[in-house]
């Protein structure tokens, strides 16, 4: 959902909006233009309606609705080359044929949003994992640095700390110019935003002039929409070829990343000993870890200096994320000691590796959105680094409707990974959830081992009266998420208020018995 507060007074002609698009056709145009829309149901009088083929429904079927709700000009979407430009009239509302609409409409709300090409600073974060805690960290240090900062991605979008829930990753390319220019009317100077390899192909942010692009790994995911590994990283390098890019910041420990830097000379290299081609560039190359039962401590050197950060966080990969982060503060010209002072002072992002700690039972339960095999495993191997005693459970499913590749390379990481694996249904969607568990146990070796626990809740529930004592829970998959997808129906669940809400009756219990 696109937040609606504070929405900067923007109004222009029709013929300036598409002046550089089609100069010729629409000089005569002197219709204004107050709003844009890809959703007839949102027209208010004097609106833009633009109409495209989406995956779920045609815009161009909701024109006459459009219309009747007062809109001042409707562009839409033609997908024959000599009908560009071409312009008729509906009544006295004009409508404007684009050819390749979707891929042209970034600009136009750009140039809409930002008549003065003033937009503040925008970081993008893209990779497989990893972006919505860089994107949150970011935020919240550009916060403590005093900067008023923005967020936009998979756990919401608005102010930090004000986020509203968002159904993609990437918005639509209307609403992300909407959402930034909203930001910038309530003083926010810096915005960081999750580009998804989807919104990057479909050009949601195609005119979208970022400071700074964030790499932070590429590992099988949505092969589903890309088809191959090749189609989906070609996706993710469109961001670092064809942006005006001030910075590059690039993870050198993932093998992808290790290609780019080297076609981008310019880039900022960053990762866990890092080789020593990587420091003839700029580079920020941490040294040494220490693995604390209350986060992390790390030795790093940089071409800006070199010190020690500590943090609250778990794991090899939340250590990459604070490195990736201080590429970004440092590139953007803040003080190596000041970075370090924030780094300490970092909250945990919701259901990204967020700790429940039961004192009666010493049961730590960890919520986390991982739901790919790499990401698993990266979560398993922080805990096992922190872990003192007692077991690793693993609690995870698969999503139906989704690659059914990865369903037993789950499995198999799970298996290694930890002690006991727990496997319970995440968003089966259309599929009977019991056969997509029979396509996870096919990657067990050992399948008779595993539990089955359907519903979440009442797994967690049996794991807090049946683990033992120091055993650290993984629940993996839903993160911040707070619901389930049965069929096409949508019901409220959260691993996180599950746990909030026995945290909170076991401290009602232990109060009463005082």
């Amino acid at each position: 959902m696109a937040s609606d507060s504070a929405q900067p007074d923007t109004s222009c002609p029709l013929s300036w909006l598409l002046a550089d698009l089609l100069p010729n056709q629409v000089s005569s145009l002197s219709v204004k233009i107050s709003g844009m829309t890809l959703d007839s149901r949102a027209v208010t009088c004097g609106d833009l309606f633009v109409a495209v083929q989406g995956a779920v429904s045609d815009g161009r079927q909701f024109i006459d609705n459009a219309i009747a709700s007062g809109a001042a000009a409707v562009l839409s979407e033609t997908l024959i080359e000599h009908e560009d430009g071409k312009l008729s009239v509906q009544g006295d509302t004009p409508v404007i044929h684009i050819f390749q609409l979707q891929q042209k409409l970034s600009a136009i709300a750009m140039r809409f949003y930002f008549p003065q090409s003033n937009l503040h600073h925008v970081t993008a974060v893209t990779g497989t994992n990893g972006k919505t805690t860089i994107a949150s960290l970011l935020a919240n240090s550009y916060m403590l640095l005093g900067q008023q900062s923005a967020q936009m991605g998979t756990i919401g979008n608005g102010l930090y700390n004000q986020l509203q829930a968002s159904l993609n990753t990437t918005l639509d390319a209307i609403s992300v110019c909407r959402e930034l220019a909203s930001y910038q009317a309530q003083g926010a100077t810096q915005t960081i935003m999750e580009v998804s390899s989807h919104g990057l192909v479909q050009g949601r942010i195609a005119a979208v002039p970022f400071n700074t692009a964030i790499f932070t790994n590429l590992t099988r995911d949505h092969l589903d929409y890309h088809g191959t590994m090749h189609a989906y990283a070609e996706a993710k390098q469109t961001l670092f070829d064809k942006f005006p890019l001030k910075h590059r910041i690039i993870n050198a420990n993932d093998a992808v990343g290790r290609d780019w830097l080297a076609k981008y000379p310019d880039a900022i290299a960053y990762g866990l000993n890092i080789g020593q081609s990587f420091t003839k560039q700029h580079y920020f190359n941490v040294t040494k870890v220490d693995y604390l039962p209350q986060g992390l401590a790390f030795e790093f050197a940089s071409s800006w200096g070199a010190g020690i950060m500590t943090s609250p966080f778990y794991g090899d990969f939340n250590v990459l994320n604070m490195a990736a982060v201080s590429c970004a503060l440092l590139a953007d010209g803040v003080r190596l000691n000041d970075i370090q002072k924030v780094m300490a002072e970092l909250t945990v992002v919701p259901g990204r590796m967020e700790q429940y700690f039961f004192a009666k039972q010493q049961i730590t339960f960890v919520v986390d959105y991982a739901h790919t095999p790499d990401a698993l495993d990266n979560s398993l191997q922080a805990l096992q680094h922190h872990k003192q005693q007692g077991r690793i459970i693993a609690v995870f499913g698969c999503g139906g409707d989704r690659d059914k590749g990865k369903r037993p390379l789950m499995a198999s990481v799970a298996e290694q990974g930890a002690d006991l694996v727990v496997i319970v249904d995440d968003n089966p969607r259309s599929e009977e959830a019991t056969l997509i568990v029979e396509d996870i146990k096919a990657g067990l070796k050992k399948p008779e081992k595993a539990l089955v626990i359907h519903e979440r809740q009442q797994a967690i529930q049996y794991l807090l009266a049946n683990a033992q004592q120091h055993d650290i829970v993984l629940l993996a998959g839903k993160g911040h998420e707070d619901y389930q997808i049965f069929g096409d129906k949508k019901v409220h669940y959260s691993d996180r208020e599950t746990l909030q809400a026995l945290v909170k009756e076991q401290a009602i219990q232990d109060n009463t018995n005082d």
